[in-house]
């Protein structure tokens, strides 16, 4: 597992506290040492052109910060739509499944059972420590997949109810490549380089100013290191949207299983 990785499997104030407290401990530990070995006149001489650079550096590392922040977000709220759809499907397919003679609906609801219960039971604690699926789950799928396309309709009306039915397990195959796609996370190592050093260098820029009082500049530092570090935290905790604090659970296919579930009983009834 890489730093990152493990990171993101504390819970939040753990991450909260060494990211944004890290932040604001080197940024303002460096100006103070900064102020200690040189003095404050010194410093103090280079504020007006340190200053102008900072003020591009500072917008650069913004940019990029909020651009991944953006991106990291937007994927995030994609996966758990894509993970509701997957859900959607497989209720629809469930009811699809009526249609078809007994015999064949019966397999097909069966194999759609399984392959819930494969998914919510076996792959998703696999996804939640970073691993792409799991094979149980792929085999009930395949079996799921067949027993769709070995169901033969009785008659010419029943076409629809067919084509329907391959559709949707067309979707939900879709969806579970793009569920298990997300699984390591949307950042990229040379992008998680290339953050920490625009951090190490936007933080470290405050030691070449320095003004006549101290508790000032501290507090002024200490606010900039929060705002970043706290950026560089939801960065943190939305990239792996299956695993970390904020996580993506399997509630949507367990309500699916219920309502699926509540469907058998309701029929069960009605045949007796």
């Amino acid at each position: 597992m890489s730093g990152i990785e493990i990171l993101n499997a504390l819970p939040a104030w753990k991450i909260a506290l060494l990211v944004v407290g890290g932040c604001i401990c080197f940024s303002v530990g460096l100006q103070l040492m900064a102020r200690w070995r040189f003095g404050v006149e010194l410093l103090a001489a280079n504020q007006e052109v340190a200053g102008f650079k900072y003020a591009v550096v500072g917008v650069a590392y913004a940019v990029l910060l909020a651009f991944v922040v953006i991106v990291v977000w937007s994927e995030f709220e994609r996966t758990g739509r894509a993970v509701h759809a997957e859900a959607e499907r497989l209720f629809n397919l469930h009811r699809v499944s009526f249609n078809f003679p007994d015999d064949s609906g019966q397999k097909i609801r069966q194999a759609l059972f399984a392959y819930a219960n494969e998914l919510r039971d076996k792959e998703w604690p696999l996804m939640e420590v970073g691993l792409r699926g799991s094979p149980e789950a792929a085999e009930a799928q395949a079996r799921l997949s067949r027993a769709i396309g070995q169901a033969k309709p009785e008659d010419l009306g029943l076409l629809p109810s067919v084509m329907h039915a391959i559709n949707l397990m067309q979707q939900i195959s879709d969806y579970r490549l793009e569920r298990l796609s997300d699984v390591g996370g949307q950042v990229k190592p040379v992008i998680w380089g290339v953050l920490l050093l625009g951090v190490i260098i936007t933080l470290a820029y405050p030691a070449f100013f320095a003004t006549r009082y101290v508790t000032a500049q501290i507090l002024m530092t200490a606010g900039l290191a929060a705002i970043i570090g706290s950026t560089l935290f939801l960065t943190i905790v939305l990239n792996y949207p299956f695993s970390g604090p904020e996580r993506l659970t399997s509630k949507p296919i367990d309500d699916v299983i219920q309502r699926m579930l509540t469907n058998k009983r309701d029929e069960l009834e009605l045949i007796e």
